[in-house]
């Protein structure tokens, strides 16, 4: 048996992306990134093999959909994570300006957006 080592880099990918979720489905790997109070937002990016990946889209890509009440990296979008389940993902996260918890669905994860639900009783207060 002739095994096969692929040697991975650390940061799976290099730049300003913090807070990485990755989600797979199948053979595809899907990852997210927080953006804070960066527009567009939530960049959302595809890889086959966990080594190249290619940024696919932004899941917050109109101005409505993110709301932050401050320039700085301090506010906006934190933490985000992505799931999929039965043909949709989804992508469940907190806006810090706001102090809401908020949930997009899409069934394509390049987009477009399918529904956000924004409610203030998910982040307890």
């Amino acid at each position: 048996m002739i095994l096969q080592i692929k040697q991975l880099n650390n940061p799976i990918l290099p730049g300003f992306y913090p807070d990485p979720s990755i989600c797979r489905v199948d053979n595809d790997f899907y990852m997210i990134t927080s953006s804070f109070s960066l527009f567009p937002g939530v960049p959302i990016f595809h890889s086959t093999d966990l080594v190249k990946w290619e940024q696919i889209g932004h899941i917050l890509d109109r101005e409505s959909q993110l709301h932050t009440t401050a320039d700085f990296m301090t506010a906006g979008i934190m933490a985000p994570t992505l799931r999929y389940n039965n043909g949709i993902f989804y992508m469940i996260t907190t806006n810090v300006s706001d102090k809401w918890n908020f949930i997009v669905t899409a069934t394509d994860p390049s987009g477009p957006l399918v529904r956000a639900i924004l409610d203030r009783r998910l982040s307890g207060h």
